[in-house]
């Protein structure tokens, strides 16, 4: 007959994705290692609290189901209709989080690395940044309506003479 314990974290072995799982009221007996139920990776911490479902084919065989809720592990949000990622320890250090149709990601950095990337917005895309560096596109980037840089438009401005290099007109 399956079994579902409450223990707490004894130890993590990072690589191979499981843990040993110590349970106080089986006067401290500490379980060989068992794998985590999941298909990402977020291991959890020495003395974590975690449900773990032990199989009928012996006490030594399980699987670790997770952290439950509850007073050292609270939700940081709730209500209906929200799905929510956190990605660090830290409740909304990096996370992602979708409600109502917005989806919200927030991260110190992010890193896409695509073969070919496409952004697509029915009205309206707005940047907020601060270039600290220059930007290397590395290979072609389009507009199909116009870019503007410096408050110069890419596409109506003009130059003062035909010669190469020669300034571009003040207004446009």
């Amino acid at each position: 007959m399956e079994t579902v314990r409450f223990g707490k974290i004894s130890s993590v072995n990072y690589e191979a994705g499981t843990v040993r799982v110590v349970y106080h009221e089986k006067d401290d007996c500490v379980t060989s290692e068992i794998p985590l139920l999941s298909s990402e990776y977020m291991m959890p911490e020495v003395d974590d609290a975690v449900l773990v479902l032990h199989l009928s084919n012996g006490a030594e065989v399980g699987v670790v189901l997770g952290r439950p809720w509850g007073d050292e592990n609270k939700p940081p949000e709730g209500s209906q209709g929200l799905w929510r990622k956190d990605l660090d320890r830290e409740a909304g250090k990096g996370m992602l989080r979708y409600k109502g149709g917005t989806l919200t990601i927030k991260m110190n950095k992010v890193v896409l690395e695509a073969k070919e990337l496409t952004v697509k917005a029915e009205t309206t895309i707005t940047e907020n940044t601060t270039m600290k560096k220059d930007a290397n596109v590395g290979q072609t980037l389009t507009a199909t309506t116009d870019c503007i840089g410096g408050g110069k438009s890419l596409k109506s401005h003009t130059h003062t003479s035909a010669a190469p290099g020669s300034p571009t007109s003040p207004t446009n």
